[in-house]
């Protein structure tokens, strides 16, 4: 490994509670910028691995953002936008 290069690779673990709860370790959530009232998502397909990520916009942000008009808070970009289309639940 190049000398200052950070290695991304960990591995962290989690107990479950008797409500099927668990606590994100720190170093999860600081990597995927979790914070408080965050959602997270979790993909399952038959044999791959399971994966954790941030859900960063709902269809209902795309409808808010829209309604703001030309003076939007923030513009989101294409991959964002047709992330967020891809999630609806239909």
């Amino acid at each position: 490994m190049p000398s200052g290069a950070r290695n991304l690779s960990a591995t962290v673990e989690a107990t479950v509670t008797s409500k099927g709860q668990v606590t994100l370790p720190k170093e999860l959530r600081n990597r995927l910028g979790i914070q408080r009232g965050s959602k997270i998502r979790f993909s399952i397909s038959d044999g791959v691995p399971v994966t954790v990520e941030p859900v960063l916009h709902d269809l209902e942000d795309l409808w808010k953002m829209a309604d703001e008009g030309a003076r939007p808070q923030r513009v989101m970009s294409f991959e964002e936008m047709n992330a967020a289309k891809s999630r609806r639940e239909w």
